[in-house]
């Protein structure tokens, strides 16, 4: 399995914390989440130094993205950021819009904001990708969801999140329509219940997720990744997730993190 480090994970360490920590658990790359406060040249400069390449950037705002000028503004500083970085992926993920409308009227925006940021991407080496994100206001989540985004703007791929096609439908049957446009994955765990739990939320599904340690909670993660072709297992994988507990340093997990999956 290529894992990748998946920064955001580590928000709370300096970058070259996150590094080394990447490079002690033999992660082959990292995926900058936002730009930890520093720039894209200095993530470049560190990620160099540590001997870790990125395979991707990640531009993340929570209160979307649906191609007003300022959002346009900031996906271009994102895709000149990936350029600095020599980062193969821009991901961009569709989280519900800002005064939320409806989910319907969000996937408009978010088709017209996507073909806007292919038409910019187009002219550099830089993939854009989306993913399915997984709260429960979410506009495009379900495979049939993504499909209608993807189909609608022509060279858009997709960062396929197995945890978050989890919160609206059966994740492998998601895949299983999506995997021609998948080009990185994320995985992540989760405890799920049809009741509230402790740090629990509801998702479109109706049930109770709360985040677990991969190998810890309730995804067939290890049966979803046994169905996969070479050339998909040979994707970069960002683990989504850490020790929730606080009992185990950053490290230690880490480490642990990456022994369950490489034994899938």
């Amino acid at each position: 399995m290529n894992i990748c480090m998946m920064s955001l994970m580590l928000a709370d360490q300096p970058i070259h914390e996150i590094l080394a920590i990447a490079s002690a658990c033999g992660m082959g790359a990292i995926d900058w989440i936002g730009l930890h406060g520093t720039t894209a040249k200095a993530l470049k400069a560190a990620s160099d130094d540590a001997g870790i390449p990125i395979a991707a950037h990640t531009l993340f705002r929570p209160d979307g993205l649906y191609g007003d000028p300022e959002d346009m503004d900031t996906f271009r500083a994102a895709l000149d950021a990936a350029c600095e970085m020599a980062a193969p992926v821009l991901m961009v993920p569709p989280f519900a819009t800002r005064n939320q409308i409806s989910p319907e009227n969000d996937r408009k925006r978010y088709i017209d904001f996507y073909g806007r940021a292919m038409e910019l991407a187009q002219k550099t080496p830089v993939q854009l990708t989306m993913e399915s994100t997984g709260f429960l206001n979410s506009p495009i989540t379900s495979a049939a969801e993504c499909l209608e985004v993807l189909r609608a703007v022509p060279g858009l791929k997709l960062t396929f999140d197995f945890g978050n096609a989890a919160t609206v439908e059966d994740p492998i049957q998601s895949f299983l329509q999506l995997r021609s446009y998948i080009v990185h994955w994320h995985l992540k765990d989760w405890y799920i219940s049809d009741l509230p739990f402790e740090n629990s939320d509801r998702k479109r599904c109706g049930g109770y997720f709360a985040d677990a340690m991969i190998g810890d909670g309730d995804m067939p993660i290890s049966r979803f990744w046994s169905i996969l072709t070479p050339e998909e297992k040979n994707l970069w994988v960002n683990p989504e997730t850490r020790d929730y507990t606080g009992k185990m340093s950053p490290l230690k997990a880490f480490q642990e993190i990456c022994r369950r999956l490489r034994a899938m």
